[in-house]
Order: structure tokens, then C-alpha cells, then sequence
């Protein structure tokens, strides 16, 4: 089934959306939007073409930085000795009538594509994820993100690995 990406507005219709998960639901519902609005975390939302007022899936993203201790070598690899320039994946939600069908990895290469194009004129290397389970991280790390030293709930995906699966798919 296809979708497009927006960028989250008062179209949408949040109060609608159940992903299983009742604080990212919540997130959507109450603080998404004027996040997104008020220059804070950008929420970008997955609609089917056919219903576009129907939310089936979100992500929010901003920028952020990684101290360079905790980072993986591989991923700090050439990088001068200071923060790590990253974009924040906040959160990551698809709806429960969506989920198992790909779409949570698309929204993630959805996220990775605006993360290489702003990175591209301002700098980052890399997704910032804040996993709420071993699982979620463990269904990140099939995408090639790798956890953080000291946090084995949080991860990074260089967005090179990003950029690479996406040659080899194009």
C-alpha cells in the first residue's frame, strides 16, 4: 500500500491514530503539532494517498549533538575531537492496522533522506535514536545502526549507511 510524507498540519487527523504505544500516541495527539509549529522537534507524518487527512505513521526528527567519547569509532572515524553532529529521531510510530507490512522502515529511511539533504548544506553524520526497548533497538540495528558506549538504548545510523543503501536500491 502506498503513503506519502508531509509535514504535520491541522489536516491531519491525530486524534484517530493508535500505534499500541499509549505515549507515542499521546505525543502525536497533543504535542506533535505545536512542537513542530514552534521550531522544536519537526513531525513528519505518512498518509495514505487515498485518505490523506489519515495518519498511518510518523516520525519526528531535530538537530542534536553526541558527545565524541560515547560514539563508536567506526562512526567517529575522521571526525575532529568535539560533539558529534547528529539529527535527533525522536520518535517513530506506525499505526497498529500498518505495522509488520515495512512501513516503520521507510518512515526510518524517510527520516535518514531529510537528514543527508539538510546535512548536505549544514553538516551531520548521523540519526540519533533513543530506543524504548532492547527490541526497538535491536529492529534498528538490522538498519545498521550501531549502539552508543555507554547506553545500550541508544544508538546512531551513520547517515553514510544511509546514503549507501540507497544507491544500492536506486
Amino acid at each position: 500500500m502506498g503513503w506519502r510524507e508531509e509535514a504535520l498540519s491541522r489536516r491531519h487527523d491525530r486524534a484517530q491514530f493508535d500505534c499500541g504505544v499509549p505515549e507515542l500516541n499521546e505525543y502525536l495527539r497533543r504535542y506533535a503539532r505545536q512542537n513542530h509549529e514552534r521550531g522544536g522537534a519537526k513531525t513528519f507524518v505518512a498518509v495514505p494517498p487515498e485518505s490523506p487527512h489519515t495518519v498511518i505513521g510518523y516520525y519526528t526528527i531535530a538537530p542534536g549533538a553526541i558527545d565524541f567519547g560515547k560514539v563508536p569509532d567506526h562512526a567517529k572515524k575522521g571526525l575532529g575531537r568535539y560533539e558529534v553532529p547528529v539529527f535527533r529521531l525522536g520518535r517513530l510510530a506506525v499505526s497498529l492496522d500498518r505495522q509488520g507490512q515495512g512501513l516503520g522502515g521507510e518512515l526510518l529511511v524517510a527520516a535518514g533522506e531529510r537528514a543527508i539533504a539538510v546535512a548536505e548544506a549544514v553538516g551531520g553524520v548521523a540519526l540519533a535514536i533513543d530506543a524504548k526497548d532492547d527490541r526497538a533497538a535491536q529492529w534498528y540495528e538490522r538498519f545498521g545502526a550501531l549502539r552508543l558506549l555507554d547506553h545500550p538504548l541508544k544508538l546512531i545510523l551513520p547517515l553514510a549507511t544511509i546514503a549507501a543503501a540507497l544507491k544500492a536500491t536506486r
